[in-house]
């Protein structure tokens, strides 16, 4: 019979102390996660990642608690640990497509896109390079395997800029003109010392550069692209406005958590007036101007 009460009494005490941590876990879970509040890491293809970087240190130096941490990755590379459910948040150039949302709607995963600006792909070279401009045509023949005494350079073989260019060129496999390096910093190094190169490189990487990458950029320059080289224009501000540029990408943030959290968060902070701003100020595009207050001061001092 005593032994019988002493299993009855350490079965109680085990069960409040599980049901103490299971509530405390709920509690904490709750807590923990918000709008505006917890941990969330955001994968960001690496061609986007300066614009990404801005956001994201107005987002956390404006609500304390939000701790995200931003991991580049390759375009595929991202798209792939969507597809496998190992990540929630993205930073993209474009969104999923159809058979792939339709993978993810199989298993009763449902996302939410925000497009929050555009960007441009720009075309850089040594600053030495007496070529200033290049027609699309020109890029597309070297792209398809016409012979050339100018190397194409990239990020890697699985960035969303290759693949962007390839698509509009129309052409499956890499020449032997295209060199893939391991992203946008070292296109923009390995430009700046080699004076037959033309790199391919986001835009944003050039408007904001760290202080690693200032000496670096002196040492290139941005070539005008056109349909025709009377067409041709720099990827300046207005010109991806405009869509007069002719390589211009919208970016999207792909939140698939499926709950509150830090992806709803930054997704309405990065379209909001503030996170627009932001955008505009980067030198982007951004999907909405931001509204400016004009105040009118009237001087009713008699002379």
């Amino acid at each position: 019979m005593m032994k019988s009460k002493i299993n009855i009494i350490i079965s109680v005490f085990v069960f409040t102390i599980l049901l103490f941590f299971s509530c405390k876990k709920s509690e904490n879970s709750t807590e923990d996660e918000s709008y505006v509040k917890g941990k969330a890491e955001i994968y960001v293809d690496e061609s986007l990642l300066p614009i990404v970087e801005d956001q994201e240190m107005v987002f956390e130096s404006k609500y304390q608690k939000a701790d995200i941490t931003l991991i580049p990755k390759s375009d595929s590379d991202i798209v792939n640990l969507v597809l496998q459910r190992k990540i929630d948040i993205a930073v993209l150039s474009h969104e999923l497509t159809k058979a792939q949302e339709e993978k993810l709607k199989a298993i009763d995963v449902i996302g939410k896109n925000t497009p929050f600006c555009s960007d441009a792909i720009a075309l850089i070279v040594n600053a030495g390079n007496s070529k200033t401009t290049i027609t699309t045509s020109e890029i597309y023949d070297v792209l398809k395997g016409k012979n050339s005494t100018v190397q194409f350079v990239f990020d890697n073989e699985n960035s969303s800029t290759l693949s962007y260019l390839m698509e509009k060129a129309n052409v499956k496999s890499l020449s032997k003109n295209v060199t893939a390096l391991k992203n946008n910093l070292e296109v923009i190094k390995f430009v700046s010392e080699n004076n037959n190169s033309i790199g391919f490189v986001g835009v944003n990487w050039l408007l904001n550069p760290s202080i690693e990458l200032e000496t670096t950029i002196k040492k290139v320059k941005v070539l005008a692209v056109g349909e025709s080289i009377k067409k041709a224009v720099k990827p300046t501000q207005s010109y991806i406005e405009t869509k007069e540029y002719p390589f211009i990408r919208k970016i999207y943030l792909l939140n698939y958590q499926g709950r509150t959290g830090l992806g709803m968060g930054f997704a309405s902070f990065v379209k909001s007036e503030v996170g627009q701003r932001i955008t505009l100020k980067s030198g982007l595009a951004p999907i909405k101007i931001p509204t400016r207050q004009i105040r009118i001061i009237k001087n009713n001092k008699k002379k």
